[in-house]
């Protein structure tokens, strides 16, 4: 990365995979010159009403809002996303880089970066925490049992603290958020989320810097044991609201809900979320029913994702949430209900599962 220079970098940043490592809220759409990445807040004037359009390739964009009409590239994006001074931004960059893998974009891939480096939580309680739950996790359904199941943490006050590329110290604030660590296929623990629960923080999710898990990891896939099934959610907090939901029927308890980190499935490296899948189709999962948001786009994404695992030789399905809505945020009735309604895919049913989303959505 030290030979690479800043507007290399910026070339092959792939805007996408940096949105989703943020937890910054976008949708995708397609204008007259290729996929646009619509984005809910604007980082300059702060309006929040969807009027941030930019190229998924390029980087380059704008916010229609009429106090700002700001002209963006990634450059400017990321200094006013972060805050952060011209030599600040630029550090940060290269660290995103080298998160990501230093890959260049391919459509639907999440770079891999695989990283040796000793690995130690935040200082953080295990919940329960003198047997009782969060009021965080209770109000979100989550009960001790599920936060167990988890190995959820409480994080009063910790920092997470590294070495950047230039040798300096860093730290990042995990304080006053959830700890949930994420372990590979085989349970050792390879990198861990935390959560935001004051609703106040710039971040709502943060990760180790240089241990990657969107696009290197299937979360809560060391618990796959002895199964033909899996539910597939996108976030940690999905995963939790589908683990909740099956606990209700007894005839489900053998599915095992696994998540994504987001709605693209990485591949053609050994330690990617395809060869993941192909592992735990060795180890015997037959069926995987994808349930993501109920969005066009995610339903969009699903075909996609689902079509290549069909490649794996696995039977794929496609559950419909309803409009707008995640796992966690419908009742654990409905999850069941959408889980039985999915629908088997093929490259027949594929247009149609799309058409139907549409017609759900208007």
């Amino acid at each position: 990365m030290s030979d690479a220079s800043l507007p290399e970098v910026l070339d092959r940043l792939d805007m996408e995979l940096y949105l989703d490592r943020e937890g910054i809220d976008y949708r995708k759409t397609h204008g007259s010159r290729g996929e646009q990445l619509n984005l809910k807040t604007c980082p300059c004037c702060g309006g929040n009403k969807w009027k941030v359009f930019i190229n998924a390739e390029t980087g380059l964009g704008n916010c229609f809002s009429g106090s700002c009409n700001e002209k963006l590239n990634k450059f400017k994006f990321i200094r006013a996303h972060t805050g952060l001074d011209n030599k600040g931004a630029a550090m940060h960059i290269f660290q995103v880089a080298k998160d990501m893998g230093w890959q260049p974009r391919v459509k639907t891939t999440v770079a891999v970066s695989v990283l040796s480096k000793e690995l130690k939580l935040p200082h953080s309680y295990p919940i329960p925490i003198k047997g009782r739950n969060l009021a965080y996790l209770e109000n979100r359904g989550i009960d001790t049992k599920t936060a167990e199941y988890f190995h959820m943490r409480f994080c009063h006050k910790g920092l997470w603290k590294y070495f950047d590329d230039a040798g300096n110290r860093r730290f990042v604030d995990f304080s006053n958020r959830i700890i949930v660590p994420v372990f590979d296929i085989d349970g050792e623990l390879v990198s861990f989320q935390g959560r935001d629960i004051t609703g106040t923080a710039e971040k709502k999710y943060l990760f180790p810097n240089g241990f990657a898990a969107t696009g290197t990891q299937l979360f809560n896939a060391h618990n796959v044991h002895h199964t033909e099934r899996v539910v597939v959610g996108e976030g940690v907090f999905d995963v939790a609201a589908q683990k909740i939901a099956l606990n209700t029927a007894s005839e489900l308890s053998d599915v095992v809900p696994i998540g994504t980190f987001g709605k693209h499935l990485s591949f053609g490296h050994d330690q990617s979320q395809m060869a993941k899948f192909g592992e735990l189709q060795r180890r015997g999962v037959r069926e995987v029913v994808l349930m993501w948001d109920g969005e066009v786009q995610a339903t969009d994404d699903a075909v996609e994702a689902g079509l290549m695992l069909r490649g794996l030789g696995l039977k794929v399905k496609v559950a419909m949430l309803p409009f707008g809505k995640d796992p966690n945020e419908v009742s654990p009735e409905e999850v069941v209900r959408c889980f039985y309604a999915a629908e088997t895919l093929d490259m027949t049913s594929a247009t149609k599962i799309r058409m139907k989303r549409r017609a759900l959505c208007r």
